[in-house]
């Protein structure tokens, strides 16, 4: 029992070692305002709550001394804002949350009738005014239907200023604002998602399971100072108090689209209620296949006969002779030059090399 304690400690030590930073205003949006009454002086100590349409997940402040309030960080989606304080009417409003993106939503209280409660309504339109920030969001519309083959990063060349890099160039994502590509930045819900090897993205998402992609081009907030070129953030999709989820297939083949290769990707998404207005479930699933032309490739190696007098040889590891003879493909026949050329590398004259064509599949699955 003991030993089972110490394991859990050092197994929830090391998962809270290796976390990253989630920043601000990474995960979704920004909603604030300022609540008056009908003659524009504020409103102070107002209840404001803001409410998800599909997990039913609220958050609630109130009003400072200047009528002000701020939700910093709201989950992409749908929410009803509504807005009391006493001695006046309730106030809601519908309005949708994007990444990245601030809504500033201002509203005025009506002094309350006696014995009369009136709830006012109406749509807000997604306008971003308080920030010089420049970005692009697509929606999950988009990326399911716009042709990117599962590459999220394509969606950012149809922003402007963003161009495709040039042959031989590191890094993902394109050109932005004319910055070398190694100069992008990416982040998957909240978290940092660079490849410091390939500088690109470490992990690729699947297509369906992406709830919002937006590319922030530059005026970047405080939170974004991990890259001097593009920032492209993802949030994936997560479960609700409605069961959804699709199945897809995407295909690819000569007959279809002039390529010279077939590839063929298939999947499904899931999520649904565990606990209603609590606890939810969200899951993706695809596989890959593609079929390429093979690639011709040659190398030396020994002949069986060869192997044998190398492991006749003093002070040769049999391991390594027998890993040679169980996992590579032998010469077939001996070629004069190639037995020559080893035999004096060697230091032992005779032992017959030949040259071994293979060809490489390109396929993958």
């Amino acid at each position: 029992m003991y030993r089972r304690t110490i394991n859990a400690l050092l197994l929830a030590g090391a998962l809270l070692s290796s976390s990253s930073p989630i920043w601000g205003q990474v995960t979704g949006g920004r909603v604030t305002g300022t609540i008056t009454d009908a003659s524009a002086a504020v409103v102070q100590s107002a209840a404001v709550t803001i409410k998800a349409h599909s997990t039913g997940q609220a958050l609630s402040t109130q009003t400072n001394e200047s009528g002000a309030y701020s939700f910093p960080n709201v989950a992409v989606g749908d929410y009803t804002l509504t807005v009391e304080a006493t001695g006046f009417l309730i106030s809601t409003r519908e309005l949708r949350v994007s990444l990245n993106q601030q809504i500033t939503l201002n509203l005025p209280l009506s002094v309350a009738a006696m014995q009369e409660n009136v709830t006012v309504s109406a749509n807000m339109p997604e306008i971003q005014t308080d920030s010089s920030q420049q970005l692009n969001s697509y929606s999950n519309d988009q990326i399911q239907q716009l042709p990117i083959f599962n590459d999220l990063n394509l969606l950012a060349r149809l922003s402007p200023n963003v161009s495709k890099q040039s042959a031989g160039v590191h890094g993902a994502g394109g050109t932005v604002g004319g910055m070398r590509p190694h100069a992008n930045s990416f982040n998957l819900d909240g978290v940092d998602n660079n490849d410091f090897v390939s500088t690109g993205p470490a992990v690729n998402v699947i297509q369906d399971a992406v709830e919002q992609f937006t590319l922030l081009r530059n005026n970047y907030n405080a939170e974004f100072g991990s890259g001097a070129a593009g920032q492209f953030n993802t949030i994936t999709k997560s479960g609700t108090n409605d069961f959804h989820g699709n199945s897809f297939l995407y295909f690819q083949s000569p007959k279809l689209n002039s390529t010279s290769s077939k590839d063929a990707r298939y999947g499904f998404t899931l999520g649904g209620p565990i606990v209603k207005n609590k606890l939810f479930f969200f899951g993706a699933f695809h596989h890959e296949f593609k079929d390429q032309p093979s690639t011709l490739f040659e190398y030396f190696a020994p002949t069986a006969a060869g192997l044998d007098q190398l492991a006749a040889l003093p002070g040769v590891s049999p391991y390594v002779v027998n890993y040679l003879r169980t996992n590579l493909t032998l010469a077939s026949q001996p070629t004069t030059s190639a037995t020559a050329d080893f035999g004096t590398v060697l230091g032992v004259p005779g032992i017959p090399f030949g040259t071994v064509t293979l060809a490489a599949p390109l396929s993958s699955s």
